[in-house]
């Protein structure tokens, strides 16, 4: 994976609201939302927000396995009757903005991003939980990382050694900047994406590619900062049903003051695109908030 080259693709204009060109007029459906749930940054917390605001056929939930592809997207969507699809106002899942490349109609994303640390742990130990009873694609990480006797700090001493076995990369990927992978998805293909440190050349187009995104389709908000950021979002998108509840948090995982420091620096060192996707959106909350402050003060 270390000696993987740079990306062969350009930054295309991207508008805020994205339709896509039909040869047909299609219907006038209205704008939808689209909640990016990124695995381990409080997602199932803020899930439960949004289906306290969106009932029945409002809400359309996609979470489940196999379902990580603009062409599945594309066929399940194609399915769904005109009726079905006008009563859409909000689209959930892992990996809902996968339908972005698909929608004809106005949309919206918005997500929550964590400081990459945290995740890695909470992903980790929520990986080696789900290994003794878990299905889908934690419990595989789970098993792997059992089968190769690693710990946490054994993927970074092997992926600096550029020993990971290819066969291996996809379960490990989440590893190593699983933000910004997790955001390109739908746009290109992140299995290019080398595991290595820093910020090098070599991941430059990926990181403006992945930038470019957010800015152009995302609401953000941050995990540290998840009161604020329900209430922005709620702001945004006129929910009245607003709460501050905290669930499906990693049980029985050390914090970051109790995990050894040169595996801390590792994770940070390899996790740069993340690092520098969450300072962004730490930056856009405030900035939003900020003027929201002064809108409501007059």
């Amino acid at each position: 994976m270390a000696g993987c080259a740079a990306f062969p693709f350009s930054l295309p204009m991207i508008p805020r609201f994205w339709r896509k060109r039909r040869e047909t007029p299609s219907p006038p459906y209205g704008p939808v939302i689209i909640y990016h749930h990124i695995a381990k940054t409080g997602g199932t917390s803020l899930r439960e927000v949004v289906q306290a605001n969106y009932k029945g056929k409002a809400l359309l939930e996609l979470y489940g396995p196999n379902r990580g592809s603009v062409a599945w997207y594309e066929a399940y969507y194609r399915s769904l009757s005109p009726e079905r699809k006008a009563a859409i106002q909000c689209i959930a899942a892992h990996s809902a903005h996968y339908i972005i490349p698909v929608l004809d109609r106005p949309f919206r994303v918005f997500t929550l991003l964590r400081d990459p640390v945290n995740r890695v742990l909470s992903l980790y130990y929520f990986a080696k939980i789900l290994t003794r009873k878990g299905k889908g694609k934690g419990a595989d990480i789970g098993r792997l990382l059992d089968a190769l006797g690693w710990d946490l700090g054994d993927i970074y001493r092997h992926a600096a050694q550029g020993e990971i076995d290819p066969e291996h990369a996809s379960l490990l990927a989440p590893f190593f900047n699983g933000q910004t992978r997790a955001i390109l998805g739908p746009h290109l293909d992140v299995t290019g994406i080398p595991f290595l440190p820093g910020a090098p050349a070599s991941l430059h187009n990926a990181l403006q590619h992945a930038l470019h995104i957010l800015d152009a389709h995302y609401e953000l908000g941050v995990t540290e900062a998840y009161a604020q950021s329900v209430q922005y979002f709620a702001r945004v998108f006129g929910w009245r049903r607003v709460f501050i509840d905290h669930v499906n948090r990693t049980k029985m995982r050390p914090s970051v003051q109790e995990f050894p420091l040169d595996v801390i620096d590792r994770i940070r060192e390899y996790n740069q695109l993340d690092v520098i996707l969450h300072a962004h959106a730490q930056n856009y909350l405030k900035q939003h908030l900020e003027k929201g402050l002064k809108s409501e003060g007059g």
